[in-house]
């Protein structure tokens, strides 16, 4: 009998060991907010297929989140080229509205690296970055537009549902 009550302790000593040794839900760390890692995006990226597309085509499309309800988080306004990268400047979602001649009043502008997006159909997607990334964006620099007849090359995502 002693030895069944001794044997059944090591058991669950055993088995609670590697549950002692994991971090409990409160304790576990927060989602990065860290800036991207511009060469890993780059390599994701090119595992999704990079198409040309032309840079008057990409304004003016709603950036989605990559989640089957497709939450809005913003509305492409520009290309820029920086010493990093391409980037695409968006305008975050907040108090949008679309009027004929384009978009007004709205959130703040920021520039999300053109690796961190995807094409998805008449949108865009993030797909590089996490919702707290893109909201933890610094405020997008002054910069001259890409002319809208270049072609940058962005890559593809199916749909989420």
């Amino acid at each position: 009998m002693l030895q069944r009550t001794l044997l059944a302790a090591l058991f669950v000593l055993a088995a609670a060991a590697p549950l002692a040794s994991q971090p409990s839900r409160a304790q576990a760390a927060p989602p990065s907010t860290a800036a991207p890692d511009r060469k890993a995006l780059a390599e994701a990226e090119a595992r999704r297929f990079p198409q040309p597309v032309r840079v008057g085509d990409l304004v003016g499309r709603r950036l989605l989140e990559p989640r089957e309800s497709q939450p809005l988080l913003g509305h492409v306004e520009r290309l820029v080229r920086t010493p990093e990268g391409l980037d695409i400047v968006v305008r975050q979602a907040g108090l949008l509205a679309r009027v004929s001649n384009g978009l007004v009043g709205g959130g703040r502008r920021v520039a999300v690296p053109a690796e961190a997006i995807s094409l998805l159909g008449e949108h865009v997607a993030l797909t590089g970055l996490s919702p707290a990334q893109f909201a933890a964006l610094p405020d997008a620099a002054p910069a001259a537009p890409i002319p809208p007849d270049q072609v940058v090359r962005l890559s593809l995502v199916k749909p989420f549902h």
